[in-house]
């Protein structure tokens, strides 16, 4: 009985799938048409003609990423044709390959697909086009047993020009001129960890510092890095090359860590950051290279009893310290005698 009204169901629905026109757009998001336009942000630059762009879909639950591409036209217009729709919670992003460097927009499912517009620099490699608007040396940490002082630098660089500074690492420099991101540490610095918001290139060792050979592109970008650093006594004292210049130079100290000394920078208006409180030193318009020296003093040493290893925690001690101990204990029981010794009195 069962099986008599399955059979005409299924037919039933078939016919209506050939009789009723099915509605494409209806049923599925279709196949989105993703195209747009290079434009060359470089004054005098030429229209970016037959250049690779690449389309990149991420996918959500797989982790998978598709990747799809096109080659501009004479007036350096693009089209993707064919491609599946983004996931509702997906996203994805064209990419230009243009002097080396790559530019990119991303793309969530909700923007439209049709004229992008893709900015794209001529490349120079004068480092000069690049100033650091402001540059923070933080103190963000003190350690007194081993007196080594660990802290964050944070740059914010602007490249205020129209062209992309793309590193030559093949090239020698001119007259001392890199043509990458330089930045400078104490001599004794270790444990660097880097960070910035700039695509590709490496981080490398250079003179007392490193080097960033990342392309930079118009507009503002962060670098950040921190590191330890040894003192001797209650002092420590660098040299800052400021070798992309500075702007704003700024020196901050929590106030937990005490009257630290600081020379080499003007003390300016103590700054509440959240629930830290820090004394500022700070000044402004370094050209590039200029350099500042700059000298921490009176930084906390370490006691006694972390001078000698907290002893009282290791056997050695208490094979020096248990004849010494005896010693004192025998000195004091031989002056307690005598004073509780009774007096004599002559008859």
């Amino acid at each position: 009985m069962l099986l008599r009204w399955v059979i005409p169901a299924a037919v039933l629905a078939i016919a209506l799938m050939v009789v009723i026109p099915f509605d494409s757009h209806a049923q599925s998001p279709g196949i989105p048409t993703v195209s747009g336009v290079l434009v060359n942000g470089t004054q005098g630059g030429e229209v970016p003609a037959n250049v690779t762009v690449l389309l990149h879909q991420f996918g959500v639950d797989s982790g998978s990423v598709d990747t799809f591409e096109t080659v501009t036209d004479s007036q350096g217009a693009f089209r993707f044709g064919d491609t599946p729709p983004i996931p509702g919670s997906g996203s994805a992003a064209v990419v230009a390959i243009y002097g080396g460097t790559r530019y990119s927009q991303v793309i969530s499912p909700s923007d439209p697909t049709e004229s992008l517009t893709l900015t794209v620099y001529e490349l120079t490699r004068d480092v000069g086009v690049v100033a650091t608007t402001e540059q923070s040396i933080i103190v963000a940490g003190i350690d007194t047993a081993t007196r080594r002082m660990a802290a964050v630098q944070l740059f914010t660089l602007e490249n205020r020009s129209d062209t992309t500074l793309v590193p030559d690492l093949t090239a020698p420099p001119i007259i001392g001129q890199f043509s990458f991101l330089r930045f400078s540490l104490p001599s004794e610095a270790s444990n660097l960890d880097v960070s910035t918001d700039l695509v590709g290139g490496e981080v490398i060792p250079v003179g007392t510092g490193f080097a960033i050979t990342a392309p930079v592109q118009p507009g503002r970008h962060q670098v950040s890095f921190t590191f330890t650093v040894p003192y001797a006594g209650d002092t420590l004292a660098w040299r800052d090359n400021t070798l992309q210049g500075a702007e704003l130079l700024r020196l901050l100290i929590p106030d937990e860590f005490g009257d630290i000394g600081v020379g080499g920078l003007a003390a300016q208006e103590p700054l509440t950051l959240g629930e830290i409180t820090y004394r500022v030193w700070g000044t402004e318009d370094l050209a590039p290279g200029a350099g500042v020296d700059l000298r921490l003093s009176e930084l906390p040493e370490p006691s006694w009893i972390t001078k000698l290893g907290n002893p009282l925690s290791e056997a050695r001690f208490w094979y020096g310290a248990i004849p010494v101990l005896v010693a004192v204990t025998l000195a004091g029981l031989l002056v307690w005698g005598v004073w509780r010794r009774p007096v004599k009195t002559v008859a």
